[in-house]
C-alpha cells in the first residue's frame, strides 16, 4: 500500500510539474505574440506605407460628408479599399498634422497612396495626383457664370 501511495505521489507531482511547464511556455508564447502585434501597430504608425504597390493600385471617387469622424472616415476608406485597416487609420489620423481637418467633398483617390497622403488630399492642403486635370477654358465657363 506504501508502495503504491509513493507511486501516485511520483505520478501527481510529475503531472503537476508538467502542467506548471506548460503555462509558463503558453504564457511566454502568449506575450510574444501581443509583442509582434504591438510592434506591427507601432510600425504601421510611424512608416506609412499605401494598401497597395506602386502601379497596382486602384482609384477610386471618395466622398468625404459634413461633420464626419476619423472613425466613420476609416470605416468608410477601408470598404472603399483604399486602407488596410481602419483602427490603424485612426490612429494615424489622430498623430497628423491633418486631423479633424476633412474637407467635405468628393475626391479621387488610390490604394497607393498613404493615410497621411490621402488625409492631405481629403483635408484640402494638396490636389490629389489622381484627379483629372479640369477641361481647357473651365475656370473662365465657371467665372462666368
Amino acid at each position: 500500500m506504501k508502495r503504491v501511495r509513493t507511486t501516485l505521489g511520483i505520478i501527481f507531482d510529475t503531472l503537476s510539474s508538467l502542467l506548471i511547464y506548460a503555462l509558463i511556455a503558453g504564457a511566454i508564447l502568449f506575450m510574444a505574440g501581443q509583442v509582434k502585434h504591438y510592434y506591427n501597430v507601432g510600425y504601421g504608425i510611424f512608416t506609412q506605407q499605401g494598401k497597395d504597390a506602386t502601379g497596382t493600385g486602384k482609384v477610386v471617387q471618395f466622398t468625404v460628408e459634413e461633420n464626419m469622424t476619423a472613425s466613420s472616415l476609416g470605416k468608410k476608406l477601408e470598404e472603399a479599399g483604399l486602407i488596410e485597416s481602419s483602427r490603424l487609420f485612426l490612429v494615424q489620423e489622430k498623430v497628423s498634422d491633418y486631423s479633424g481637418m476633412y474637407v467635405p467633398g468628393t475626391y479621387a483617390l488610390s490604394s497607393e497612396m498613404t493615410p497621411e497622403e490621402i488625409l492631405r488630399v481629403i483635408s484640402g492642403a494638396e490636389v490629389s495626383p489622381y484627379a483629372e486635370p479640369a477641361p481647357e477654358g473651365a475656370a473662365e465657363q465657371e467665372a462666368a457664370k
